[in-house]
């Protein structure tokens, strides 16, 4: 099996905290950045997927998507969009993504999302 690695971009800390911990007892690696650190890091990493939240101070997730989708060492990784339902329906057509995920989300959701992007064999 694949060391599958999600690449989870959110200034949140109880977010990071919730998706790292849901996503490790499904066995995926996590990987964690704030703002614009996640290119860098998605660049030298090249996780599997990642989860981008869309507003954040500094570089927001809009940025950061558009920057990884120009560089191709990162352009072709998938990236979900996460934010309040409000703000994903007003800026995802802004983003080049691949998928989105409405804040709140349950655990099912966040998992059979992740697993449409992430490879598992």
């Amino acid at each position: 099996m694949i060391n599958r690695t999600v690449l989870v971009v959110d200034d949140d800390p109880d977010i990071v905290d919730f998706l790292d911990m849901a996503l490790t007892d499904e066995g995926y690696a996590v990987l964690k950045a704030v703002n614009g650190a996640a290119v860098p890091l998605a660049q030298q990493e090249h996780p599997h997927v990642i989860l981008l939240d869309i507003q954040m101070p500094g570089m927001d997730g809009v940025e950061i998507s558009r920057r990884l989708r120009a560089d191709p060492r990162t352009s072709t990784i998938p990236i979900i969009a996460m934010s309040a339902t409000d703000r994903l329906d007003a800026t995802v057509r802004q983003m080049p993504v691949n998928d989105q995920l409405a804040k709140p989300f349950g655990l099912r959701v966040l998992f059979d999302t992740v697993a449409r992007w992430c490879p598992t064999t």
